[in-house]
């Protein structure tokens, strides 16, 4: 992951033999805000920031701060270019030292009484959380010491409810399959470090939690949207899809499907905003011709007799909306009286 532009970093200062007076009359003056002893950011960039970008600058923080610190759980997920669903709450650092696992507070600080000063502590720095390891394996990514991947995800997979564990599981099946390491109709069962990291939980609750994430992640999903809405897909009770599915008319292929439920004859699409907005993602082509393009594909695969249901990143955070929607489509659960709500994630 790249760092954003914006942190200021004492210790890199001094080695180019500049001072340091003028970081500590802007702090003094509320100017910056301090995320830890020698890091500051303006406090005009951190109101300014997305979540992401100010939990990079903490993390950047952290880790150039404390000795020999290995990021662990989503933050090395991230770190180690893996998915996730959304921002972490805290930076998370590994330990083989019991007594000091736990969630340590946010030095962060600014100074100063006016409007800025007082939203820039509302929008305060993320608390360091060591997580307990009986060992690590740490590996470099860029200048960030990260657990491996496959423990990385072990961890997630293991503690993260299922939203966000199986953001992270379908990056690493995509990461293994384009290494040649995992079979495109193959979940992560098939690798052999995740079974026997399930095997070896200590807890039921653990193995049944990480197995299941295991046995849907894929790597056909291409993005945290779709892992989102194949979460919330089993949280409801539907069955799960076919992903990726190829569509064919008279006039040739349609394209493919996000979601396909054979059996019910429905065609599933997760709308990300990027597919309209992204230039990188449309290819090229105007938002509007992307939309009209989309009502061609959409028109045509319902032209092959199928049912066709959109969703958005809205009505996943909203489980009884999807339910509706998907049921509207034509699909119904395995079992409707014991079909679970989705928790939002945090």
């Amino acid at each position: 992951m790249e760092i954003p532009p914006g942190l200021i970093d004492t210790a890199a200062i001094l080695r180019t033999q500049r001072g340091t007076d003028f970081i500590h009359r802007e702090f003094s003056a509320g100017k910056l805000v301090r995320l830890r002893r020698g890091f500051y950011v303006r406090t005009e960039d951190w109101l300014l920031a997305r979540p992401s970008v100010r939990f990079a600058w903490s993390t950047t923080a952290v880790a150039r701060s404390v000795r020999g610190a290995v990021l662990c759980g989503e933050t090395a997920a991230l770190f180690s270019g893996l998915p996730i669903l959304r921002t972490p709450t805290c930076v998370e650092l590994a330990t083989t030292l019991p007594g000091r696992s736990g969630i340590r507070r946010s030095p962060f600080l600014v100074l100063g009484a006016d409007g800025s000063a007082r939203e820039a502590r509302e929008k305060r720095s993320y608390p360091l959380r060591y997580c307990l390891k009986t060992a690590t394996e740490p590996v470099l990514h860029g200048e960030f010491r990260c657990t491996g991947l496959i423990q990385t995800a072990m961890d997630v997979m293991v503690s993260g409810n299922l939203s966000s564990a199986l953001a992270v599981a379908d990056g690493l099946a995509r990461k293994l399959f384009a290494e040649g390491a995992l079979a495109a109709n193959a979940n992560l069962l098939a690798v052999r470090e995740i079974a026997a990291g399930i095997a070896e939980q200590p807890y039921a609750s653990f193995r049944s939690r990480a197995g299941l994430v295991a046995a849907l992640a894929s790597p056909l999903v291409e993005s945290v949207g779709e892992s989102y809405s194949r979460a919330a897909i089993e949280f409801l009770g539907f069955p799960q899809p076919e992903l990726q599915h190829a569509f064919h008319d008279r006039a040739g292929i349609i394209g493919r499907g996000d979601f396909w439920w054979p059996a019910q004859g429905v065609v599933g699409e997760f709308d990300g905003k990027g597919k309209y907005v992204d230039p990188a993602v449309r290819g090229g082509i105007t938002a509007e011709e992307a939309v009209y393009r989309e009502k061609l594909r959409e028109d045509r695969i319902r032209a092959l007799g199928h049912g066709f249901v959109r969703w958005s990143w809205a009505d996943v955070d909203n489980p009884d909306r999807l339910r509706r929607k998907l049921m509207a489509a034509g699909l119904h659960p395995r079992n409707p009286g014991n079909s679970r709500k989705q928790p939002n994630p945090g």
